[in-house]
């Protein structure tokens, strides 16, 4: 595939749209994750499970993971630690609404970008994703 040789903010110096994937088991928090990041010019793909999420990371291989720290069969914490092994460079984020006493010490000390605590406001989540954004533009080598 061929990227466009303009670049937006959400596009790496290659040209290449940005990606990012969103997993989190309730599909309310799935909308409205997924349609406030839209128009952030991200290519956005979103799973119900971490198995279908990791599926999702293994394919398309992005450049950021939403992921809800709380789900049944795989937590966030171990779709945390499979991406990092998989690819190092990809910024995870984990979620939650319940706050489990070493949780965000846990994620933080396992390579997590962030920890955000549901619910997310429109500005947190943004920015989060841009700074995140800003970090993959900033690190990509020019050709």
């Amino acid at each position: 595939m061929r990227c466009p040789d303009q670049k937006a903010p959400s596009e790496l110096e290659n040209g290449c749209k940005m990606s990012i994937v969103i997993v989190d088991d309730n599909p309310g928090s799935l909308e409205y994750l997924s349609t406030a990041l839209a128009g952030s010019g991200l290519k956005v793909f979103t799973a119900r499970s971490g198995e279908e999420g990791l599926a999702l990371i293994y394919r398309h291989r992005p450049q950021i993971v939403l992921s809800d720290l709380i789900m049944p069969t795989l937590s966030g914490l171990e779709v945390l630690r499979m991406v990092k092994e998989f690819d190092p460079k990809i910024s995870v984020v984990i979620m939650s609404s319940d706050d489990p006493a070493d949780a965000m010490a846990k994620a933080m000390e396992q390579g997590s970008a962030d920890y955000l605590k549901k619910p997310i406001t429109l500005s947190v989540l943004r920015n989060c994703v841009r700074q995140l954004i800003q970090t993959h533009v900033v690190e990509t080598p020019t050709s």
